[in-house]
C-alpha cells in the first residue's frame, strides 16, 4: 500500500511580516487616503476645496504607484516561500527609504507650492497635505524599523 502523505496548505504567515511593514502599510495607506482629502481651501472661488486630483495629476499618480508597490514589496516576501516564489533580489528597506524620501520630498514642495498666492489670494492649506506629510515622515521610520528588524546573515 501506498503512503499518503498529508496535503500541504498554503496560508499566509504573520510572522514574517514586521512592525515596520505594518508602519510602512500604515504610512501609504495613509498617503492614499490624504489623496482625497482637500488640500487647498480657498473662500474666493465656488469650489471652496482643491483635491490633490485636481491639483497636482503628478503627485497623486505617485502616490498610487507608491501605495501598490507597497503593498507588493510587503505581501510578496511573506507569501513566496508559501508559493514556490524566488526571494526578491534586493532589499526592501532600501526601496522604502527611498520611496519614503520621495514621499516627504513630494509633500514638502506641495506644501509650499504657491506660497505667495497663499498670502495675497486667501488660500490655505487643507488637511490632505498636512496629513500626507506626516505619513510621509512616518514612512521612512517604518522603513527604518524595518532595516532594523531585518534577519542578520551568519557566516
Amino acid at each position: 500500500m501506498r503512503s499518503v502523505r498529508p496535503r500541504r496548505r498554503s496560508r499566509f504567515d504573520l510572522q514574517r511580516v514586521t512592525i515596520g511593514d505594518y508602519i510602512v502599510l500604515v504610512s501609504a495607506l495613509l498617503t492614499f487616503i490624504c489623496l482625497f482629502l482637500p488640500w487647498f481651501t480657498t473662500s474666493l472661488t465656488s469650489h471652496s476645496d482643491t483635491w490633490a486630483f485636481a491639483y497636482s495629476e503628478v503627485a497623486a499618480v505617485v502616490v498610487i504607484i507608491f501605495f501598490l508597490v507597497t503593498i507588493f514589496l510587503v505581501f510578496y516576501p511573506a507569501l513566496a516561500p508559501d508559493f514556490g516564489l524566488t526571494p526578491l533580489p534586493f532589499a526592501t528597506p532600501v526601496v522604502f527609504l527611498t520611496m519614503g524620501g520621495i514621499l516627504l520630498l513630494l509633500f514638502t514642495f506641495e506644501l509650499g507650492k504657491y506660497g505667495c498666492v497663499q498670502a495675497c489670494q486667501g488660500l490655505s492649506r487643507g488637511l490632505g497635505l498636512w496629513i500626507g506629510l506626516i505619513a510621509s515622515i512616518a514612512y521612512i521610520v517604518g522603513a527604518i524599523v524595518r532595516w532594523g528588524s531585518r534577519p542578520s546573515r551568519r557566516a
